[in-house]
């Protein structure tokens, strides 16, 4: 049985993995593809989405926040932008999934039913642990919910079917980048500036249905 995008049996690693990296203060917390935001397309796209103010939390250390774009992609899977911010400033965005096309309406604090992960804070992981799933990718790096769900197992990974027919289009709730150097520069921006948590939401108001072919 898979909660989130990995294994059941893997749960116990990604908890101990985080617990020791609280224990330290590491953490508080289809045929057409989308490429990385910097690409020109990318960035015609990233014109299109609202940004809202720099910093929405007015927060002064670095975190990260996941919100909706109000757009899906060329299978009906909506897009959510990932922010990092650095000291309180914006740095970097990518554009991500979360759940799939038909389980976006599904249960989001109930185990195993692959819909997008619940709104809420997030501790973050240091560093990144094999994936148990093959779209999980050979790395993954968890995310632990500082509210009670019943969802575990979450983290960011790499989306390797993202805008292809072949049934597997988003995941199981994690958020999945869409390009290899987006989740390259992720995993940067954890290690030199360990986000001391991931805000989510991505709930809070209703989808266009703009897409991004």
């Amino acid at each position: 049985m898979v909660v989130g995008c990995q294994r059941k049996e893997t749960n116990n690693s990604v908890t101990q993995s985080l617990s020791a990296e609280k224990s330290q203060n590491s953490v508080e917390s289809g045929s057409k593809s989308l490429e990385s935001p910097a690409t020109k397309d990318d960035k015609q796209i990233e014109q299109k989405i609202a940004t809202g103010t720099v910093n929405p939390l007015n927060n002064t250390g670095s975190f990260m926040t996941l919100t909706p774009t109000g757009q899906t992609n060329a299978l009906n899977n909506p897009i959510y932008t990932l922010r990092l911010y650095a000291n309180g400033e914006l740095i970097d965005s990518f554009l991500t999934v979360s759940g799939r096309t038909h389980t976006q309406n599904r249960n989001r604090h109930q185990s195993g039913t692959e819909a997008p992960l619940p709104d809420g804070k997030y501790m973050v992981a240091k560093s990144t642990i094999p994936g148990a799933i093959a779209e999980a990718g050979d790395r993954f790096l968890p995310i632990e919910p500082r509210f009670k769900t019943g969802r575990s197992a979450l983290g960011f990974h790499v989306d390797p079917s993202f805008n292809k027919d072949n049934g597997e289009d988003g995941t199981a709730g994690c958020i999945g980048l869409i390009a290899k150097k987006d989740l390259d520069k992720l995993l940067s921006f954890v290690a030199n500036y360990q986000p001391k948590f991931l805000d989510v939401k991505i709930q809070y108001r209703n989808y266009a249905t703009e897409k991004i072919n």
